[in-house]
């Protein structure tokens, strides 16, 4: 597998449709917007900017990875924290309303030989869910920690994405326990690895579990885009081989590359 993945995509701005704004529980929303020619260049992995006001307030783009794209329909849906006044503007979008969208932004995920198992938690799995769905053959096992009660309009989307999907929730309300380090894969593989992205202590706590195959470990960060093109050096990783840009760069890193976690 290699660690970066060229790429082309043309950054421009699109006038999509809103087809539909929803909080999928208290601080998980999922927008789906309509524009064939942006939903076209959607690669696996890659990104775009929301500008939840026609105005300049906000001024800047709220970057998200594409969650899922449906060519036929030319839809495409982003998942986001609710963290701000940014995503809760575009929770309050309505259907058939305009939005602008930047993109497509970022690395895409390499290209794969062997067998890839996917773990993350909370809205981190977004990076994921279109190479799982596009490429169901190249997935093992798919593993989402989510916290629970209030979470269940959550589980019930990305079960519906990608019905193998294996989920735990911290209060043991639904799914299959509260811990997935229970039953996460050991012992992987020569050309088997694991791709995960979520919170820094659940990165953290991967590490160390992983802590005998740290090169079988690969991290996607969460580091907030703003310009998307790679000038304004915000989404930096310190790495071991130096800073690289999740914009330009690269979209994995090995666990035992960094030490800065994301966001």
């Amino acid at each position: 597998m290699s660690d970066t993945c060229s790429h082309t995509n043309k950054i421009e701005d699109f006038k999509c449709i809103v087809v539909s704004s929803e909080a999928l529980s208290d601080k998980i929303g999922w927008l789906t917007v309509r524009c064939r020619e942006l939903a076209e260049r959607i690669l696996p992995g890659t990104c775009v900017m929301v500008f939840p006001s026609a105005s300049n307030d906000p001024l800047l783009g709220r970057p998200f990875a594409v969650a899922d794209v449906d060519v036929i329909k030319g839809e495409l849906s982003v998942c986001y924290m609710v963290v701000g006044r940014g995503t809760e503007m575009m929770l309050r979008m309505s259907p058939g309303s305009e939005v602008r969208l930047r993109g497509p932004f970022g690395v895409p995920l390499p290209s794969v030989d062997g067998k890839i198992n996917i773990a993350a938690g909370g809205a981190g799995i977004a990076t994921f869910l279109y190479f799982a769905k596009k490429y169901p053959e190249k997935v093992a096992d798919i593993f989402l920690g989510i916290p629970g009660c209030g979470y269940e309009k959550y589980a019930d989307r990305i079960s519906e994405l990608i019905p193998k999907v294996r989920i735990f929730t911290d209060d043991g309300t639904c799914g299959e326990g509260n811990s997935m380090f229970n039953v996460l894969p050991k012992g992987l593989g020569e050309s088997e690895r694991i791709w995960s992205c979520g919170p820094p202590g659940f990165l953290k706590a991967l590490k160390k579990h992983y802590e005998d195959e740290p090169d079988k470990l690969y991290f996607s960060l969460d580091k907030r885009m703003a310009c998307g093109y790679g000038g304004c050096m915000g989404c930096v990783v310190e790495t071991v081989n130096g800073q690289k840009r999740l914009c330009a760069d690269q979209s994995l890193f090995r666990a035992d590359e960094v030490t800065d976690y994301g966001n």
